[in-house]
């Protein structure tokens, strides 16, 4: 089987590289395995777009990374991390009938989530953090299965995302690089208790909490070593690094150094008595089992799946909680017990559960069940084409609408008819251009008194036939594929509301614009803050036709501006959700005329409000975050 793992570059709050390679390592005896990087030099030249984050545009090339690799034919099996999102264009890729993907099955390893890693070290409130995580839920909404390494390491999930789709989870473990050896057998008899921390020096990783439970031991006789790169994520953004010195006094028995890789570790265990893994907040165990694998016990706080990895009085100890106070405790006790732990470094059992827990065999066997068991996904069945009507909101746009309705009726799928709804627009030349587009068979013009875009958009979605709407603008252009990669996104996730696409902008003639030329919009389901910033989608969208016939979910017949916008944040709202198709499908024209080109940023915010304040009163759900 042909497998790809994705593999995000390391930030400051996590690093996924050594758990990827050492699966790629433990399968590539059985399968054709392919890592590929995410998030360093683009293998193809970034699309000229306004994406909502770094990692949204990481995203987008990793999709052109697979298909550097792979071709026309994908993989048949595709993993990626749900650190740092980028999985997701890949996914929405595949949604919309994207035939690198057609027949790849795509599963989210849950690792280290952006969202929770960040929750817990304070950092949450930076904007491209928290879209991210948002990146991150929708993938897991949008994949095939998730991964989770052993025991807490689903739950946790839960508890701090109780709102979070997730798909069917199977427990799969990680391997960790074997161990020659156990290393040694720990320090002569009273000498120092010998403390190694290993990893990034990070709040939620317990790095603060294990300096401050050390130095209030009743007795001096330990030592400490760092093992990691610092990060600044102590309180108010500070250095950890900086802050444990300030703490410690510069008191000798706390070392610094950089992060040790398995080798190194191996090389060096006979150097400490234990590992301490002090987490807060942890899924992956790999550190602490590649400590126990080169024969150190573990103190570990009994979180994510470092509560299956240390057996206590077996391969370590677990602290009764989390936090300094409960860390304190059990190096209290075990300085008071040396020889508990000179059993333990002596006895081999950390290596040996390592050993059996991280065992590459069992791992291999663990994916040839679950790659059985999801054999790659078939194309949904298509069946007849659906009746599709193209709704077109017209006023004074004589220059532009036959381009927009061609556009229509020049898609892919040919079981489409085109109602334009003409908002008061009785110029000579609207008369002109309407009569002759209305001598098509498969166009119907309708007219209706002067009312605004929203009237008219609700009107067509009453009177229009079929299951599926496109709503056009009569500025714009659709590329001939919308049509039909919209409908098998529906086909493969029928609880979708709508479906939209990434735009390209032009400029009034339809020429090109200067870069970014284009918009990369979300969907509703990825962004939950309710900033007055629009990543859910433009109005440009294949919608169900009987959702927008609900009083409460249609159009805003009142506001001004961002009726789309409102549109889908109410949708959310309602439990309605859209996706979109990551590529530029439709041409957005900037007419001289446009909004983002002749409205402030002000007037664009007291938009907003009005859209919000609309929302609330026909009694959908909304937060006072969106009035600011």
């Amino acid at each position: 089987m042909r497998i790809c793992l994705l593999c995000p570059e390391p930030t400051a709050w996590g690093d996924v590289r050594p758990a990827v390679a050492a699966l790629a390592a433990a399968l590539a005896g059985e399968h054709e395995v392919e890592v590929v990087r995410s998030g360093v030099e683009p293998v193809a030249e970034p699309p000229p777009l306004d994406f909502a984050c770094p990692d949204h545009l990481h995203s987008a090339l990793a999709l052109e990374a697979i298909r550097a690799v792979y071709g026309s034919e994908g993989p048949d099996y595709l993993e990626v991390p749900d650190f740092r999102g980028h999985g997701l264009v890949p996914l929405q890729a595949r949604l919309g009938g994207e035939p690198l993907l057609a027949r790849t099955t795509i599963a989210v390893r849950v690792l280290a989530p952006t969202e929770l890693t960040c929750l817990h070290d304070g950092t949450l409130d930076e904007p491209a953090r928290r879209r991210t995580a948002g990146l991150e839920r929708e993938q897991l909404r949008l994949a095939d299965a998730v991964l989770w390494p052993g025991l807490d390491g689903l739950e946790v999930q839960r508890r701090y995302r109780p709102d979070l789709e997730l798909p069917p989870a199977t427990r799969l473990p990680l391997p960790v690089p074997a161990a020659a050896g156990h290393g040694g057998t720990g320090g002569p008899a009273g000498a120092p208790l010998r403390l190694l921390y290993l990893g990034p020096l990070q709040r939620h990783r317990g790095a603060l909490d294990l300096a401050e439970a050390c130095f209030a031991l009743p007795a001096d006789d330990w030592e400490l070593t760092f093992a990691g790169a610092d990060t600044e994520t102590a309180a108010m953004g500070q250095s950890v690094r900086l802050t444990i010195e300030a703490m410690s006094g510069e008191d000798p028995r706390i070392r610094f150094e950089g992060e040790l890789s398995a080798e190194e570790l191996e090389r060096r265990a006979g150097e400490f008595d234990l590992l301490a893994a002090p987490a807060r907040f942890e899924v992956d165990s790999s550190r602490a089992l590649t400590a126990m694998a080169c024969g150190l016990p573990v103190l570990a706080t009994p979180v994510g799946s470092l509560a299956e990895a240390v057996e206590p009085g077996v391969s370590g100890w677990q602290t009764s909680g989390i936090g300094a106070a409960a860390l304190t405790e059990a190096l209290a006790l075990l300085l008071a017990d040396r020889a508990e732990a000179a059993r333990l470094r002596a006895s081999g059992a950390p290596a040996e559960r390592a050993a059996r827990l991280a065992d590459p065999e069992r791992v291999r066997a663990g994916y040839r069940t679950f790659l059985a068991d999801r054999s790659a996904v078939p194309d949904p069945a298509v069946g007849e084409e659906p009746l599709v009507t193209g709704v077109v909101p017209y006023f004074a746009a004589a220059e532009y609408v036959e381009e927009a309705v061609a556009s229509l009726l020049d898609q892919t799928h040919r079981n489409l008819r085109v109602l334009i709804v003409n908002d008061g627009s009785f110029g000579g030349a609207d008369a002109v251009v309407l009569e002759r587009l209305a001598a098509d068979p498969r166009v119907t013009v309708v007219t209706q008194p002067n009312r605004g875009e929203s009237a008219a958009r609700n009107l067509g979605a009453r009177i229009a036939a079929g299951e599926f709407l496109v709503l056009l603008d009569a500025d714009n252009v659709l590329e001939p594929a919308f049509v039909e990669s919209a409908l098998a996104a529906f086909r493969r996730r029928p609880d979708l509301a709508y479906v939209t696409c990434w735009l390209r902008k032009v400029a009034d003639d339809g020429g090109e614009l200067p870069e970014p030329a284009g918009y990369a919009a979300l969907g509703n389901g990825v962004l939950r803050e309710e900033e007055p910033e629009n990543w859910d989608g433009d109005a440009l969208a294949m919608v169900r036709r009987s959702i927008l016939l609900d009083p409460a979910l249609g159009y805003d017949p009142h506001g001004a501006m961002h009726n789309d916008w409102g549109l889908y944040r109410a949708f959310r709202e309602a439990g309605l959700l859209g996706t979109v198709i990551p590529r530029r499908l439709a041409r957005y024209r900037i007419a001289p005329r446009s909004i983002s080109r002749s409205h402030a940023e002000l007037t664009r915010r007291r938009g907003w409000q009005e859209v919000a304040q609309w929302n609330a009163l026909r009694g959908v759900r909304w937060t006072a975050e969106a009035a600011r």
